[in-house]
């Protein structure tokens, strides 16, 4: 019996360290990818203010956040964590300066 309870136990703690991990992880690409993406919008910003001199590093920061945008896409399958991403993913942008 008391073999039972642990083994229940510790599968509980294992479910729930693997939700929180994902779910940390969901954040994490969300802050990375909004990161890249507010950088090339602000470089963007500038150089529409006349500075065509940083159009070259803007493309390539676009040119990585498509590349880390794809790469998102394929970790997270499921409805429900691609709804968890757009979710983070837009509170982020909406931190971009």
């Amino acid at each position: 019996m008391k073999t039972k309870s642990i083994t229940i136990s510790a599968a509980t703690l294992f479910l729930t360290f693997l939700f929180v991990s994902c779910g940390n992880s969901i954040n994490s690409d969300a802050k990375k990818l909004a990161a890249l993406q507010c950088e090339a919008q602000q470089l963007l910003t500038k150089a529409a203010s006349g500075d065509m001199s940083i159009m070259a590093e803007s493309a390539k920061l676009s040119s990585n956040a498509a590349a880390l945008s794809e790469e998102i896409k394929g970790k997270y399958t499921s409805e429900e964590d691609k709804k968890k991403f757009t979710e983070a993913l837009l509170k982020e942008m909406g931190n971009c300066k």
